[in-house]
């Protein structure tokens, strides 16, 4: 399989330039790695400095570190039926019963580095094109990725997200309903895809599976199946991970594996999907072997997840098999027999062994049914659930008491109703937010 990876090698100099001195245009001086000189703030290495930080916060962004930081999939899988709470943090057993407060401080960071990842991308595609224009693929890198960050705003958070540049500066955001950030999305994807001097093959499949995506969720399933109609299924866009800085870890293995604040989860409630006890080669989950086999809190027991068994474990962002999804789910509605050879296909060709050969289940919801579990299996644990259920919930007439996880919580208590996460209250200084504007699907 051909895989191409994003280097998430982050200098903590260039940390520092992002988060203390808020300036991404001045980059470190060699002879002192701690000082910023201003005299290096428009230059090629300046740029491409950006770049690679860019790349390092939207790993961060998305994965998560080792262990202070979770990030996007980690939030997504607690919030739906991936994964339970096996940790001890009140904030984060907050948002798995779906009770989420705007003055949750977990979350306020969570928001704020997906926040950062985006200003970052979108500020090195000015200096890129300034400083350091080729190779384009650069530039194009970086407008696919600024949009992946605005799909997993729309995913994840309520109506009404503003984005403002990170440190406050005016002008200050107007916020955005779901669909008017699906609609940034899809111009900076189409931004990318208008970098075509020397882009890679792999960013241009980049920018068409995150357009496609960002289609499926506006419900153009036409538009999203064709988005991808030539990207391969062997392609595959991983962040990379290593063992370097404790922001280089594979966060999504970290606080599975080594913190046991995050536990593979089995019939999650009501609704709850059986990740663990299907026996489903996509999705391996062992007890763990260390002390009583309990997580972080001593009590849940421990699951890990053997799809990302180390700390250098690469992560999928966008990839063929996600490709060939969509295109099934584009045939659902109108061709139930194309649908069900297309998820065929996809199960003798996407895995080895094949798994065998799925029955039409005779009527549509169930087909819808089936087609959702197919994906939750096939993308488990890539930050995709949460938006599938929103999905169902908009797309598909279902209930958010019929798709989401539902009725006692394990830990006591009740599940609450929030289909998504409400934008933090520290967003409220900026005067054009006066709170989400929808907090439905």
């Amino acid at each position: 399989m051909t895989t191409t990876t994003i280097n998430v090698i982050r200098r903590a100099s260039l940390v520092a330039l992002v988060l203390m001195a808020c300036s991404p245009e001045k980059i470190l001086d060699v002879t002192d790695p701690d000082i910023i000189d201003p005299k290096n703030a428009n230059s090629p290495s300046g740029a491409i400095a950006l770049h690679a930080g860019a790349i390092g916060e939207f790993s961060f962004a998305i994965v998560g570190d080792n262990g202070a930081n979770e990030g996007q999939i980690l939030v997504g899988g607690l919030m739906t039926d991936e994964y339970m709470h096996s940790g001890t943090f009140p904030t984060r057993l907050e948002y798995e019963q779906r009770k989420a407060l705007e003055d949750n401080g977990t979350l306020t960071g969570v928001f704020r580095n997906l926040q950062r990842a985006r200003w970052l991308s979108e500020e090195a595609v000015t200096k890129l094109r300034a400083f350091a224009p080729t190779p384009a693929s650069r530039v194009a890198e970086m407008f696919a990725l600024a949009g992946i960050t605005y799909v997993f705003a729309a995913e994840t958070y309520c109506s009404g997200v503003p984005f403002s540049d990170p440190d406050g500066t005016p002008p200050l955001g107007i916020p955005l309903t779901t669909t008017e950030m699906l609609d940034t999305a899809i111009a900076r994807f189409d931004s990318s895809l208008a970098v075509t001097a020397d882009s890679s093959a792999t960013i241009r499949n980049l920018a068409r599976v995150g357009r496609a995506r960002a289609l499926l969720n506006k419900a153009d399933f036409a538009g999203a199946a064709a988005a991808v109609a030539g990207v391969p299924d062997a392609f595959v866009y991983n962040t990379t991970h290593t063992t370097t800085t404790g922001r280089q870890n594979n966060g999504v293995h970290f606080f599975n594996w080594l913190s046991e604040r995050w536990s593979v989860a089995d019939t999650q409630g009501i609704n709850g999907l059986n990740f663990r006890s299907a026996g489903d080669p996509r999705v391996v989950a062992t007890r763990d072997p260390v002390g009583a086999g309990v997580g972080f809190d001593a009590n849940t027991p421990q699951w890990n997840l053997q799809k990302f068994p180390t700390r250098t474990t690469p992560v999928p962002i966008a990839s063929g098999l996600e490709a060939r999804l969509i295109q099934a789910e584009a045939l659902l509605a109108s061709n139930p027999g194309g649908w069900l050879t297309a998820l065929n296909n996809i199960r003798a060709t996407m895995i080895t062994p094949a798994l065998p050969a799925l029955a039409d289940p005779g009527t549509q919801v169930a087909r819808e049914d089936l087609h959702f579990r197919e994906r939750a299996f096939w993308l488990f644990a890539t930050g995709h659930r949460l938006g599938d259920l929103r999905r169902l919930i908009r797309q598909y007439n279902r209930t958010e008491d019929g798709v989401f996880p539902t009725g006692l919580h394990f830990k006591g208590g009740l599940y609450g109703d929030d289909v998504n996460l409400p934008v933090p209250f520290s967003e409220r200084n900026n005067p054009n937010f006066t709170g989400c504007l929808n907090r439905g699907a």
